[in-house]
């Protein structure tokens, strides 16, 4: 798994912008290459279609720039919610993963209970072991 450190928030329409260097990296032209879009592994992934007729999924087009419209089923399958929530984006095998961003503590990983410092999330626990 290569995880480039993106996060990107749904827009109300359900649209995620997908980040320009890795359209071009996968070959993905707005507006005329087909994507299948499926669920594998508890992620939603993209892939540029080949023409198969045998699709797991939906197949969508970017638009003029560079968003795609995740399905609503999915969007309600993973509990994404437009305007709040937002997808970490990775590539993986010739494939874009878009996973729901679960923010968490930098130190140990943990979700529980995170303030913010300097940019960076902390748990209560990493916190308190800090000040000692």
């Amino acid at each position: 798994m290569t995880f480039t450190g993106i996060v990107r928030g749904v827009d109300r329409l359900g649209r995620i912008v997908l980040p320009k260097k890795m359209r071009l990296a996968m070959g993905l032209n707005e507006l005329t290459d087909p994507i299948e879009i499926y669920i594998s592994d508890g992620g939603i992934v993209l892939k540029k279609s080949e023409g198969d007729t045998s699709v797991a999924g939906d197949i969508r087009c970017l638009d003029k720039f560079g968003r795609i419209v995740i399905p609503i089923e999915i969007r309600n399958l993973f509990n994404i919610v437009p305007q709040i929530d937002s997808l970490e984006i990775y590539c993986e095998d010739n494939n874009i993963i878009l996973k729901k961003y679960e923010p968490s503590c930098v130190f140990c990983g943990s979700s529980d209970t995170l303030i913010s410092f300097k940019g960076k999330k902390i748990c209560a626990s990493c916190l308190n072991e800090l000040k000692r």
